[in-house]
């Protein structure tokens, strides 16, 4: 897969956050990180039917292994070209917009002897978003007996840990995974996991984050060194059933609908051990719970609904109460944290998607701490595909659900272990993710 542009370093999501770590000792703590500043490319298509594809903001170029037969493309429902040639440039597109494609191979009778699906996204104009994942070009293709994956390298990375429904398959060091055997009734729950040292976007302020990342990591007794200098990417794709999926498009039925997501934080423990000693708020009391999407205790929720046959995007917001103990477990204080730190922003729409980000940034309202940070983007598409990309610390507990149109079933998007409330504070790596379908 080519790409015409280029990947740039992410700009930190959130500033002016302080870690009490005088008493840590980090002098003469450094961490000597190999960075590998090539870009990868990822190589030419692995499909059996797809040859090539290009991409820029506006247009996208397909070319796929000729039989010398006729050949009809479809954008959606749209009949996009008829013709003898392997190959079209479809213009004249939306930047950063998922698209998707249906190729037909025809006897010489208009018959369809073969089908191919594409799922792909326009490159956008300019690279500034926090999240890599965001921009990151991400291509799925489907034929009768193989599902393939390529994407763009992420720098810094060197090798992607590939998952199905949960059990590793392999790990591979190119940007490409094709998995063949496919069961046609079957839906596939693809992870492609990697991990990498610290951006080195500003050298002065990386190499300070590394020292004080991997200070924290030597000396906490349940972490490690590369579980706070390093920087985690999920990529998640569900897909549907191949034998709806190659359905023709007159076949295929779409209908826009109503969607619930849910984004909560909460703390696993009991209690938690307040780490300045000279507070009179010696211990707090935690959640005391494990995953779960109608749980009641939580520290923050956010539920975002989207409607996208009547395009809104609407925004419900709660914190939990958060209790102060003395050294004896006696309670000392308690209240509930601002709700004006979930916010909506940036709703867009138009005639094929509503697009919109949810940022948090809460902190506890007793005492001076790092705020619980993480920002999401969600694009839903009316023909109910759709596109989430999140961002996070490592801390504390992250949970990320969703309700489709006419469910009341949560789908699980993303969940996330804490890995120690230092994690909460700027110089640490954070977590990024992405969850996307083709199901349609």
């Amino acid at each position: 897969m080519n790409s015409q542009t280029k990947l740039q370093a992410p700009k930190q999501y959130r500033t002016g956050k302080l870690l009490p770590i005088a008493a840590l000792g980090i002098a003469g703590t450094l961490y000597a990180v190999k960075w590998n500043r090539q870009r990868k490319t990822a190589a030419t298509s692995h499909s059996r039917m797809l040859k090539n594809i290009e991409h820029n903001a506006k247009q996208i170029k397909l070319e796929w292994h000729g039989m010398n037969r006729p050949y009809r493309v479809f954008r959606g429902e749209e009949l996009i070209y008829e013709g003898a040639e392997p190959k079209i440039v479809d213009q004249n597109l939306v930047p950063g917009t998922l698209y998707t494609y249906c190729i037909e191979t025809l006897d010489d009778h208009g018959n369809v002897l073969e089908r191919m699906r594409i799922q792909t996204t326009t490159a956008v104009e300019f690279r500034e978003k926090e999240n890599i994942l965001e921009d990151l070009l991400i291509t799925t293709i489907v034929t009768p007996d193989q599902i393939s994956f390529e994407w763009e390298p992420i720098e810094g990375v060197t090798e992607y840990r590939i998952f199905r429904n949960g059990v590793e398959l392999e790990t591979v060091t190119s940007c490409a995974f094709t998995d063949r055997g496919i069961d046609h009734d079957e839906n596939y729950r693809y992870r492609i996991q990697a991990r990498r040292p610290l951006q080195r976007s500003e050298q002065v302020k990386w190499e300070l984050k590394s020292v004080i990342a991997n200070a924290v990591g030597a000396i906490k007794k349940d972490s490690s060194t590369a579980m706070a200098a390093d920087e985690e990417f999920s990529i998640i794709k569900k897909i549907g059933p191949i034998k709806e999926l190659l359905k023709s498009p007159e076949e295929r039925k779409l209908e826009a609908g109503n969607w619930q997501l849910r984004y909560t934080t909460f703390l696993k423990e009991e209690w938690l051990k307040n780490p300045n000693a000279a507070s009179q708020d010696q211990v707090f009391k935690g959640d005391h719970r494990s995953f779960d999407p109608e749980s009641s205790e939580f520290r923050t929720r956010g539920d975002v609904f989207i409607d996208t046959e009547d395009p809104s995007v609407l925004l419900n917001k709660a914190t939990g109460i958060t209790e102060a103990f003395n050294s004896e477990q006696e309670p000392i204080e308690s209240a509930s944290s601002s709700e004006e730190g979930i916010q909506l922003e940036k709703v867009l729409t138009d005639d094929d998607r509503i697009k919109f980000h949810l940022d948090h940034s809460v902190s506890n309202p007793l005492v001076v701490s790092p705020a619980i940070d993480y920002h999401v983007c969600g694009t839903f598409y009316k023909d109910n595909e759709y596109d989430l990309v999140g961002i996070h610390d490592q801390a504390p507990e992250h949970e990320v659900y969703l309700k489709e149109p006419d469910t009341d079933e949560w789908q699980v998007i993303h969940q996330a272990h804490s890995k120690g409330l230092e994690m909460m504070a700027d110089p640490m790596a954070n977590h990024y993710w992405r969850y996307s379908t083709f199901t349609k």
